[in-house]
């Protein structure tokens, strides 16, 4: 295993180090000893911002997410002897460590099947400090959470856009969650302007740094993603006296079970971030260490277009969705390329709604990129896909993604959306000349 070391300050870094061993200085900002990692030093930033000292178990939980931030960021998978899943030996400080021990073994498990790695975690004490009231009260901004009842995760994207809609419509008031990475701010700003009500907002960027070269993959982004939204739900939950708060996850459901759609995209190679297992699983950990969430994904059982549909009408929403992001490529020259999973997904839930996608994609035409072999890798994945559905067991190719939900009325939605959003992709591929 490779071992990262987590520091709660750049002293408690030791002057001789193992070459193998990864240290990385938590929430730290500045110049550190040569060939040490920081990161988090604006999440800290965010937090003073929340108005008063945070809950310690969301503190730590926020900790907990930049260590593994980092692993997943500083360990490259081209070391790991198949080149894919690492050996991870991660030890963090924390404030408090009593109750994140007692599921020490749960989290391990959560983070394998989030990302196809083998976890062994170690916390220890004396770690970072949630900031103080009397920083907190120096601070001329802050983050008026006292109009919000639920903290919902925001990306700036078609089904957060959605997500928050609907929740707005129900006479709700959730507080929005961002990552902001670079580039995705300013759509994310936009699309905020664009929602009926003003919400409360928190964005927060990790921002991993160091000298050596950087893991892209991230596949445990969402789990950092998860330690924002249990940040903010909990600090609500402390305003409205430790009730509980709904931390809500909006993603379509054939996104977020992301069955594999040929045997080679099979396991941690398509990824699982809101798969209804780790939900489940983190919650479990959550209501384990006593945080006062509940994750939720409303549009669990919708597909995408299912999704539009409900909105079509209203030529508002129209206006802004295509100005979403959905597309994983778009930073690389901030176009969206149309051929990758999620922009096909993307372009026939426009289809499926009967809504006009003015979206301007890199690849507008299919058969052009069908023609291409250094293009069409999901394109054809997708085609694959379609013809296959006709003839598949549908349940037993979802559970290729992972398990699912025991209740019955929940597994067989995870089954029927997923049909529902294949039929999606096969109309739209046959709309665009591929049948």
């Amino acid at each position: 295993m490779t071992r990262v070391i987590c520091h709660a300050g750049p002293e408690d870094v030791p002057k001789s180090r193992f070459d193998r061993d990864v240290h990385v200085v938590l929430y730290g900002r500045g110049h550190m000893p040569d060939g040490v990692a920081r990161l988090g030093a604006g999440v800290m930033d965010a937090v003073s911002r929340l108005g008063f000292a945070l809950q310690s178990e969301a503190f730590d939980f926020l900790t907990i997410a930049m260590a593994v931030t980092a692993a997943d960021t500083f360990i490259l998978r081209e070391e790991a002897e198949d080149r894919w899943s690492r050996g991870l030996e991660l030890t963090i400080p924390l404030s408090n460590p009593g109750p994140w021990i007692a599921v020490r073994a749960r989290l391990e498990e959560a983070l394998r099947f989030l990302s196809g790695d083998a976890w062994s975690l170690e916390f220890r004490s004396e770690g970072p400090r949630r900031p103080l009231q009397s920083a907190i009260d120096r601070r001329r901004w802050r983050i008026d959470l006292t109009r919000s009842d639920s903290a919902c995760l925001f990306s700036g994207g078609l089904d957060s856009y959605v997500g928050v809609l609907d929740l707005l419509a129900g006479g709700g008031r959730p507080a929005l969650v961002s990552h902001s990475y670079r580039g995705d701010r300013r759509y994310q700003n936009l699309t905020a302007q664009a929602l009926p009500v003003v919400c409360a907002r928190f964005s927060a960027n990790a921002h991993p740094t160091w000298t050596g070269n950087s893991e892209v993959s991230m596949r445990t982004r969402s789990f950092n993603f998860l330690a924002y939204g249990a940040a903010v739900g909990t600090a609500i939950s402390q305003i409205r006296s430790g009730r509980r708060v709904d931390l809500w996850v909006p993603e379509n459901g054939l996104i977020a079970l992301n069955a594999p759609l040929t045997a080679r995209r099979i396991g941690s190679h398509s990824t699982r971030t809101t798969h209804p297992h780790f939900l489940q699983s983190m919650q479990g950990i959550f209501d384990a260490v006593g945080l006062p969430v509940r994750i939720e994904n409303p549009l669990r059982h919708q597909t995408k277009g299912e999704m539009l549909r409900r909105h079509a009408t209203d030529p508002r929403f129209a206006a802004q969705a295509v100005r979403t992001v959905s597309c994983g490529k778009w930073k690389r020259d901030n176009t969206q390329c149309g051929r990758c999973v999620p922009c096909l997904i993307r372009r026939a839930s426009f289809h499926a709604a009967g809504i006009a996608d003015n979206t301007g994609y890199r690849c507008e035409l299919l058969a052009t990129v069908m023609a291409d072999s250094g293009q069409r890798d999901d394109l054809a994945s997708v085609r694959y896909a379609v013809r296959k559905a006709p003839t598949a067991d549908i349940e037993r190719w979802v559970l290729q993604a992972g398990p699912l939900p025991e209740n019955a009325v929940e597994r067989d939605g995870c089954i029927d959306v997923f049909g529902r959003g294949i039929e999606e992709l096969r109309t739209f591929l046959h709309a665009s000349g591929l049948p």
